[in-house]
């Protein structure tokens, strides 16, 4: 039973790993805005070109966002082309993130009340 107990929590915890991991188009936004902010400060310390280690997180948002932007990229490496790259990427998670989700499930507030309605009024007919 302990044991049974144990595997159920170990499925647990590895489904909940893997869906914190995900890809989603609100967390590549959120690592967009991250990205956004370090190009920011290059510009402010007026450094000519990106850094490597920022190439290469901006290359995996840029290549889940749309699959032309990493070739738009390129070998730019200069913090106001790269700000503008971002800027599209974020335009197209934008439009991912709106899509992905469905419209929201209603949830009918008063169900008895409303029933109780609807049986009087049938009664009185």
């Amino acid at each position: 039973m302990l044991q049974r107990t144990i595997e159920e929590q170990d499925l647990h915890f590895k489904w909940h790993r893997t869906r914190n991991r995900a890809m989603t188009p609100r967390r590549l936004l959120r690592e967009s805005d991250e990205l956004l902010y370090w190009v920011e400060e290059c510009m402010v310390r007026e450094m000519r070109i990106v850094p490597g280690w920022l190439v290469s997180r901006l290359t995996v948002v840029l290549r889940h966002a749309h699959p032309d932007l990493p070739g738009r990229l390129g070998r730019e490496r200069r913090p106001d082309q790269v700000m503008e790259i971002i800027y599209d990427a974020q335009a197209a998670l934008m439009d991912q993130a709106c899509r992905s989700r469905g419209p929201a499930e209603v949830i009918p507030l008063f169900a008895r009340a409303r029933q109780r309605q609807l049986r009087e009024a049938v009664s009185v007919t």
